[in-house]
């Protein structure tokens, strides 16, 4: 983090103990790209050097800008040190989220038809399998009536002669 960006927060955060409506200025005025609110745009502009450059120069827009980028990048890195995630961090998880629970929910339903299929394949196979089954026993048991056949055939010659 800057140097400014640490004194601004100082700054801030004892004027804040002087007053609760400065909390709500500050979260308007970050709100409006650090626009409006004079008393802490004075503050901005003192604590980032902006006062020593003229408002109507050209190069103030590009110092300026500069500046709000690095107090922007320092908040982000004072939040995260308080835990505090970003709003717009926190939309695009949100969002990342009901996504993946969509899709989670929707791979569900596949896994549980395709359970239901591989169910009734296994059951048609098992079928199928004791069908084959009951027909070697049927052709198993013709062949064992048969060989019996020809013992009783032989038998009876063999008793006639």
């Amino acid at each position: 983090m800057d140097r400014q960006f640490l004194e601004f927060w100082g700054e801030f955060l004892l004027n804040a103990a002087r007053g609760k409506k400065q909390l709500e200025d500050i979260a308007k005025w970050m709100g409006s790209g650090l626009k409006g609110f004079e008393e802490l745009t004075s503050l901005f502009r003192k604590i980032y050097g902006l006062e020593k450059t003229e408002q109507s120069s050209p190069d103030y827009l590009k110092v300026w800008t500069e500046a709000q980028a690095n107090f922007s990048e320092s908040f982000k890195e004072y939040l995260a040190l308080l835990g505090v995630v970003p709003r717009e961090e926190y939309l695009v998880l949100v969002k990342k989220y009901e996504e993946l629970k969509e899709r989670v929910e929707s791979q569900e339903e596949t896994i549980k038809h395709l359970r239901m299929l591989v169910s009734e394949a296994k059951k048609e196979e098992h079928r199928d399998l004791t069908g084959h089954f009951e027909e070697l026993v049927k052709k198993q048991g013709e062949e064992f009536q048969k060989l019996m056949d020809s013992f009783a055939q032989i038998l009876k010659k063999n008793d006639s002669l």
